[in-house]
């Protein structure tokens, strides 16, 4: 309506899984309980550009924002809704554990590092999914987990290592899928000294472990050509995307120097952190690290996480020691806001650099919905990541799935599993 106030229309008809209808009072309801700092909700930094949700009538909303605000259809893309009567009533440790929503499939069961169960929802507004019912297996062991796709145990399996394409492609049951998401990989290391203060404060020290990581051959031969580099950490898929700027070279006499010029010839000691679940061969890529930096004299202790609710408690508060093996999804939001305003924004609880630039240019970016003025700071922000290298970048990943010739379904570039979209062969 104008630069603060969009109006947004609901579908009429649709509802709940428990029946409560789902109109705009649904929506006032869920945005102000994000917006709630006493809720604690992880997506509120996503919404504090909201100044007010205003009901017109049952299927009419607006949206008044304090600036002018580009991403707002991203962030309703990405927003997950609940009825306001069954969380009044329930309480939010309940429905945690027993979610309601209005989508194509109902919660049926949940057993914590075991299944998660859903089953068609029949009263759904939209096309019926041919697959009525979906369990969710947890699997922590890869071997474990392509032993059951190939023996028809599992239709889908995903963050498949590229050294078992092989396997199974070679099987009549199954077959890979692949396509470039938005997930990005890179070292975050603590440049402000969160955690501890360590020698990762002095930008010589980070340019250093940048020319001592064989970014390439990482990509080559662990990762089998599945994976794109990111010169400056941005996927190519992003808005914002800056093609000018050249990867930090692999240069270990270089890298040497560099130390040598910090006070380190001798190198130093140094704790790397890494976590299980979105980092493909993570193994394998911590491993080559280390050998990369011991190379240069870094002696680096690996901590894994395999639980990550765990790790992701410890990132939000400031407990990474060292540097850490990061990756970062943007939350299916193909913008570089969604990357780098909240890993790179001195206020945000991910946020190990401290730059007062950044936090004004990424503000501003945030704030006008001129695109060409939105490119410019953010091809700011991203030569500043490199002139001062606060993250060593590194590559985006694929999506690689293991599918069952049971069932038809693709790869797509925003890593959700959409079960709904996937039918079973004649």
């Amino acid at each position: 309506l104008d630069d603060l106030t969009w109006e947004v229309k609901l579908r009429p008809g649709v509802k709940f899984h428990n029946g409560e209808p789902f109109t705009a009072h649904t929506v006032k309801f869920n945005l102000e309980r994000v917006l709630n700092p006493a809720q604690k909700s992880p997506a509120r930094g996503n919404w504090t550009w909201l100044k007010e949700v205003r009901v017109i009538d049952d299927h009419t909303v607006h949206l008044i924002s304090y600036k002018p605000y580009p991403l707002i259809f991203e962030r309703l893309t990405t927003l997950e809704l609940i009825p306001q009567h069954y969380a009044q009533e329930k309480g939010d440790d309940y429905i945690a554990t027993h979610p309601v929503g209005t989508g194509p499939y109902k919660f049926v069961e949940w057993i914590k590092g075991q299944r998660l169960v859903l089953e068609v929802n029949t009263d759904y507004w939209g096309k019926i999914p041919e697959v009525k019912r979906v369990i969710f297996r947890a699997i922590p062991e890869t071997a474990t987990q392509i032993a059951e796709l190939l023996s028809g145990g599992v239709d889908i399996i995903r963050t498949v290592p590229p050294d078992q394409i092989p396997v199974i492609e070679a099987s009549p049951n199954a077959h890979i899928s692949a396509a470039p998401i938005l997930r990005v990989v890179f070292l975050m290391p603590d440049v402000r000294g969160r955690a501890s203060q360590t020698p990762l404060m002095d930008a010589r020290v980070r340019r250093a472990i940048a020319h001592a990581v064989d970014v390439e051959g990482i990509m080559q031969h662990i990762l089998g050509g599945y994976a794109v580099r990111t010169p400056a950490v941005v996927n190519p898929l992003h808005f914002g995307y800056d093609p000018a700027i050249e990867p930090i070279p692999y240069a270990p006499e270089k890298a040497k120097a560099l130390l040598a010029e910090a006070g380190y010839p001798e190198g130093f000691s140094l704790n790397l952190n890494s976590y299980s679940g979105s980092v493909v061969s993570v193994r394998q890529v911590v491993e080559a690290i280390m050998g990369n930096l011991a190379q240069v004299g870094i002696r680096v202790k690996n901590t894994h996480y395999e639980d990550v609710g765990t790790y992701a408690k410890n990132a939000r508060a400031g407990k990474l020691q060292g540097i850490t093996l990061f990756s970062w999804g943007s939350g299916s939001v193909f913008d570089a806001d969604a990357l780098l305003y909240p890993l790179l924004v001195s206020s945000e609880p991910f946020s190990y650099v401290k730059d007062p630039d950044l936090d004004r240019w990424l503000k501003q970016a945030r704030e006008t919905i001129d695109r060409e003025r939105r490119k410019q700071l953010y091809s700011q922000v991203q030569r500043r990541i490199i002139e001062q290298t606060y993250w060593i970048p590194m590559y985006a990943q694929y999506a690689i799935l293991g599918i069952s010739n049971r069932i038809n379904y693709e790869a797509t570039g925003d890593e959700i599993i959409k079960v709904f979209e996937a039918t079973w062969k004649e």
